[in-house]
C-alpha cells in the first residue's frame, strides 16, 4: 500500500484503508465524500500553490490536504 500522496496527476487508483489516526468528526467528513476502502479515486490537478490537490472520487470533485492524503492509503499502480 502507498498513501495517496503518491498518487500521479491523471492517475486513478483504489483506497485500501484509512489510517488508525483520522477519528472523529474528519473521519466522518471522508467517508460522507466516498473515501472509503473499495472506492476509485483519481487525482485531477493540483491547485496553483500545490495544495491542496483535487481529486475526483463518486463522480465528485474535492480537495484535500497532505495532512489527509497522507493517511489515506490506496493500493500500488
Amino acid at each position: 500500500m502507498a498513501p495517496l500522496t503518491t498518487l500521479s496527476s491523471g492517475k486513478s487508483s483504489v483506497i485500501k484503508k484509512l489510517d488508525e489516526s483520522i477519528t472523529g468528526e474528519q473521519r466522518r467528513r471522508l467517508l460522507d465524500l466516498g473515501i472509503y476502502p473499495g472506492a476509485t479515486i483519481t487525482h485531477c490537478f493540483d491547485s496553483a500553490t500545490g495544495e491542496p490537490k483535487a481529486y475526483e472520487v463518486l463522480g465528485a470533485v474535492i480537495a484535500l490536504r497532505k495532512e489527509q492524503t497522507d493517511k489515506i492509503f490506496m493500493s500500488e499502480n
